[in-house]
C-alpha cells in the first residue's frame, strides 16, 4: 500500500474517531448519509467481488476502495465504546469519592473539580448530586445519586 493511501486511511480513521462527539456532524450522518453510506458499502462490495473473479482488475485497489467505509464506520463504534468504558470507570471512582466526601463531613461539595467531559450538579436539596458525561452519537449517561442508577439520554429526550 503506498503512503498516500495509508495516509488518506489515518485520516479516515481519525476522523471516525471524532464524529461521534460532534452533534452537528451526528446529525448530518444520521438523518442524510445512511443511505448514500448503504449504497455506497453495495457498489464497492461488488467492485471487490467482481475483482476477485477478474484478473485483469486490480484487486488491491478494489480491497482499499472497500476498506475506506468500513475504517469509517468501526473507528465510530469504538470511539463510542471505548469512551463509555473510560468515562463509567471514572465516574464510578468519582461517585466512591463524593460518597466518601459526603460520609466524612455530611454535605456534598457545592463544586467538585472534574476533567474530560465529565459533569457534577449537587442538588437543590444538598443531599444527592448528579454526574453526567457523553458517550458520543449525542448520548448522555447520567447518575443519580437519590436512586443509585444510571440512565441513557438520547437525543431525543
Amino acid at each position: 500500500m503506498s503512503r498516500n493511501k495509508k495516509i488518506f486511511l489515518i485520516s479516515v480513521l481519525l476522523f471516525g474517531l471524532v464524529v461521534p462527539f460532534i452533534p452537528s456532524l451526528t446529525v448530518i450522518e444520521m438523518f442524510f448519509l445512511l443511505i448514500p453510506f448503504a449504497i455506497v458499502f453495495a457498489v464497492t462490495l461488488i467492485y471487490l467481488i467482481v475483482s476477485l473473479l477478474n484478473k485483469q482488475m486490480d484487486f488491491r485497489k478494489a480491497l482499499f476502495t472497500f476498506s475506506i467505509l468500513p475504517t469509517f464506520i468501526l473507528a465510530q463504534f469504538l470511539a463510542g465504546f471505548s469512551v463509555d468504558k473510560i468515562q463509567r470507570l471514572r465516574s464510578n471512582q468519582i461517585i466512591a469519592d463524593l460518597e466518601q466526601i459526603k460520609n466524612e463531613t455530611g454535605v456534598l461539595p457545592e463544586q467538585y473539580e472534574l476533567i474530560a467531559g465529565i459533569k457534577y450538579t449537587r442538588m437543590n436539596d444538598q443531599e444527592h448530586f448528579k454526574l453526567e458525561y457523553s458517550r458520543g452519537f449525542m448520548v448522555t449517561e447520567k447518575y443519580y445519586s437519590d436512586n443509585g442508577n444510571w440512565k441513557s439520554y438520547g437525543w431525543n429526550d
